[in-house]
């Protein structure tokens, strides 16, 4: 007598698909595809769409499960992965994002209860700060970093309420990334998502628009 396996439903609902969910996520090949080509002749990648249109299931779905598979051929299948929201502490958030085992953070010693901090205070001290904390973290030659940042327009909100030192945090934040993703910095990469409707309010950040 056989039993029969127990049903799943593979759609996610409202959520985004994520990374182990690449079995039950298809029919947009051509899109990861595209998204791997950009990525290859530019570090920094903005994917950019209406609201519940699938980015966010695209970046964590297709792009990230390729790059592990090594599609991304001269880049190597070694990658170091984090997807972050701003929130309302940018900065912060990716600290925390960074200061972890499977990407940069300290897994051994005296720093590792304290990690988080110094990723923290590495990122608010320049522009490099990414760039910088990524050369300490000693990170084997070949492994490359990529910072998904999902629901960029989250920067956007809630500005006319923020002081002027969280103002200048959100634009360090972003030249952070700017910063991080320029050619000669080395292996690490910026992909974010944002809904069409914010496209317009990029013009706030020196050269974010451009990118």
């Amino acid at each position: 007598m056989s039993t029969a396996s127990p049903l799943t439903n593979p759609f996610p609902g409202l959520r985004p698909f994520e990374a182990d969910e690449d079995h039950l996520f298809f029919g947009r090949e051509r899109q990861v595809d595209e998204l791997l080509r950009r990525l290859r002749f530019n570090r920094f990648l903005s994917v950019v769409g209406t609201s519940g249109c699938g980015k966010s299931s695209l970046i964590r779905c297709g792009l990230i499960p390729s790059l592990y598979g090594g599609l991304m051929v001269k880049a190597g299948s070694s990658w170091r992965i984090t997807v972050m929201r701003p929130g309302e502490d940018p900065l912060g958030h990716l600290a925390e994002a960074l200061a972890v085992p499977e990407v940069i953070g300290v897994t051994e010693g005296p720093l590792a209860t304290t990690s988080r901090v110094l990723m923290d205070a590495a990122l608010r001290r320049s522009k490099r700060g990414l760039i910088e904390a990524v050369r300490q973290a000693h990170v084997p030659r070949g492994d490359n970093i990529l910072v998904v940042v999902d629901q960029f327009e989250e920067l956007f909100r809630s500005e006319s309420s923020l002081d002027a030192r969280a103002v200048e945090e959100r634009a360090a934040f972003v030249q952070l990334l700017l910063t991080t993703a320029e050619p000669q910095t080395g292996s690490s990469y910026v992909v974010l998502t944002m809904r069409s409707d914010y496209v317009g309010e990029c013009a706030r950040f020196r050269g974010l628009e451009s990118a």
